[in-house]
């Protein structure tokens, strides 16, 4: 039986709350966190009886958990998680790892001495769009990938706590990269077979309509070591002409390209056999392919796959070995934004 401990009982834990009901092995026995009403109302609209704490340490001190569920905001990561692998337990929790490169590497080291697992949610690979466009390029007929792009452009207003308190997002330095991009830098590596950057060019800005402290776009350039680049535009606080929050993608491949309008289309575009005759390239034989990936979406499907991996005593592909490379990703882009130049990962790592 896993018994659970949440640690930070804010809205978003409410999604792996939802996702733990559909294991019979999972019982959320305590809950933590600064504002006791958060917890209690968690209590109250999941029936669940657990024991509330406003201190963790205590908590730790006392809880009968065997597994802890870090829902934090990412300042507060390296605390929670080197303390409950500490203390004997695995751990889950939410993206991004933590607010900075030494911190996560000091949550590996900690997973490491312990034995213990450390999984972090990176839902958006448990789409059925990603999963197909995935599988298109893993059938090999477009040839290899050499450029991938995304534009991720969305209007996204946190609005805080219910007490008034404004939500971190909006006085964070780096919002849309540190606690967005980190989701599509994620999706880009799953799509290309989770290949690792090894530099990264970034400008931010903040536009004048911006609700954001910190900038709220980013335009990324990144190389991989399977000899690919990703383009990727993203931005928080765009009015029109939005994507999903998921993105829109195209990878081009050396024989077509394969897209994906991050909700509910997939396409290919083979190319034609004979070389074109005129100035311009013919344009591809355009195919519709049916959505495919049947597991359970997002937050339910990376749930799954940690309980799955906890059960076996074995690993899951957002384990915090891998996850450590998307997070390389922001803070790359983050030093290249500061200094204006090309940053290789070699010297941040």
């Amino acid at each position: 039986m896993w018994k659970v401990m949440v640690v930070g009982c804010n809205g978003i834990v409410r999604k792996w709350l939802d996702a733990f009901k559909e294991h019979d092995d999972v019982a959320v026995v305590t809950l933590v966190d600064v504002m006791r009403e958060r917890c209690e109302k968690i209590n109250e609209d999941y029936g669940y009886g657990a024991a509330v704490y406003e201190d963790m340490d205590e908590a730790f001190a006392q809880s009968a958990a065997n597994l802890v569920l870090d829902g934090t905001p990412p300042s507060v990561h390296r605390d929670v998680v080197v303390k409950a692998l500490q203390s004997g337990r695995n751990v889950i929790g939410e993206k991004p790892m933590s607010d900075s490169l030494e911190a996560a590497k000091e949550m590996i080291a900690a997973a490491e001495e312990s034995g213990k697992s450390y999984f972090v949610m990176q839902n958006r690979r448990y789409l059925d769009g990603i999963q197909t466009l995935r599988q298109q390029l893993n059938k090999t007929y477009l040839g290899r990938h050499y450029l991938v792009c995304c534009d991720m452009f969305i209007g996204a207003h946190f609005m805080g706590a219910a007490d008034g308190r404004g939500d971190f997002r909006n006085s964070m330095e780096h919002p849309v990269l540190i606690d967005m991009l980190v989701h599509t830098f994620d999706e880009a590596r799953f799509i290309v077979g989770d290949a690792k950057a090894t530099s990264a060019y970034c400008q931010e800005m903040n536009p004048p309509n911006s609700w954001y402290k910190g900038d709220a776009i980013a335009l990324c350039t990144f190389e991989f070591d399977d000899g690919s680049v990703l383009s990727l535009r993203g931005s928080w606080a765009t009015k029109c002409e939005n994507t999903t929050a998921h993105g829109a993608w195209r990878v081009y491949c050396t024989d077509g390209t394969v897209c994906w309008d991050g909700a509910e289309r997939v396409w290919v575009s083979k190319a034609q056999t004979l070389p074109s005759g005129g100035y311009f390239e013919e344009e591809g034989v355009r195919e519709e392919i049916p959505l495919n990936y049947p597991g359970r979406k997002e937050h339910a499907g990376c749930v799954d796959d940690m309980l799955k991996a906890l059960r076996s005593g074995g690993t899951m592909m957002t384990e915090c070995h891998n996850n450590f490379h998307s997070l390389a990703m922001v803070y790359a882009c983050i030093e290249s934004s500061k200094t204006g130049r090309k940053v290789y990962l070699q010297e941040i790592l």
